[in-house]
């Protein structure tokens, strides 16, 4: 990650700074994952808070903590509102203040498999992240995101979610110059309640979506009309099996290396 300041992610995160500036190389959201100098993220769950854990973590050499409580400490402490959100406002920061090229995608199934291909195509042609195994959610996706550098050229984030705002919120930390929804089927459903709602999540992808950006969307969707009217000014790509009268038709192989092109052309087309 970069390199970040305690008081400059104070401000980042709207929080209080307790203790000395120190300078963090590493954020972590688990004691498992506590190394010396790091600093640790109190996340607050369902069934977990894990203030519980702030001394293992003190045990365990971590410099700083940010969290809701008013804990006092004996190191430096940040106080915010919602530790979740100080997570995503960090990586959030930490994307716009690199050039990678980010592409971000979304499906109700195949999307991991979608992100590994495209990964390993991209790292042929320079540095590049990708969410690493399942951690596709709110949570997920800004630990992926912190680990950008100024070295990277691509990010490939994958967004996933179980209730509708979920990649919303992910995609606007994103901001992704190429979004791809790779199918829509019948998934999560007690979440979206049918397969309108799941549709209507997926579409979330395209809020975060940069001005001059591209959509690739998969023509065999379900109630694909329904992102239309939300997306009529963007650069569409489509791809289908089913359609192909009515589609640009990709092989595999020739579909994830085009993205490859299209991260490429994008600098050349920003106003």
């Amino acid at each position: 990650m970069i390199s970040l300041s305690l008081k400059k992610i104070a401000k980042i995160t709207n929080g209080k700074l307790y203790g000395s500036n120190l300078v963090i190389n590493k954020i972590v959201i688990d004691t498992k994952q506590v190394v010396p100098g790091c600093l640790f993220i109190v996340l607050i769950g369902k069934k977990f808070d894990a203030h519980n854990f702030i001394e293992n973590a003190i045990i365990k050499g971590c410099a700083a903590i940010i969290m809701q409580k008013n804990i006092k400490c004996c190191i430096s402490y940040i106080i915010v509102k919602n530790t979740s959100i100080a997570l995503g406002d960090i990586a959030s920061w930490i994307r716009q203040s690199t050039n990678a090229k980010i592409l971000a995608i979304t499906g109700s199934c195949g999307k991991s498999s979608v992100k590994e291909m495209t990964s390993s195509i991209l790292k042929q042609d320079g540095n590049t992240i990708s969410t690493i195994g399942n951690f596709n959610n709110h949570i997920g996706v800004p630990i992926t995101l912190l680990q950008l550098t100024k070295k990277h050229k691509y990010g490939v984030i994958e967004l996933g979610a179980n209730q509708p705002g979920e990649i919303f919120y992910s995609s606007k930390i994103s901001r992704p110059e190429v979004v791809l929804i790779n199918n829509i089927y019948y998934a999560h459903l007690e979440g979206f309640k049918s397969l309108l709602g799941v549709s209507k999540a997926k579409s979330e992808i395209f809020s975060g979506l940069k001005s001059n950006g591209i959509i690739i969307i998969n023509l065999d969707s379900h109630h694909l009309s329904q992102w239309k009217k939300n997306i009529s000014q963007k650069d569409i790509i489509y791809f289908s099996i089913k359609k192909k009268n009515r589609a640009i038709f990709f092989l595999v192989t020739l579909k994830f290396t085009y993205m490859v092109h299209l991260l490429q052309y994008i600098p050349r087309r920003e106003k």
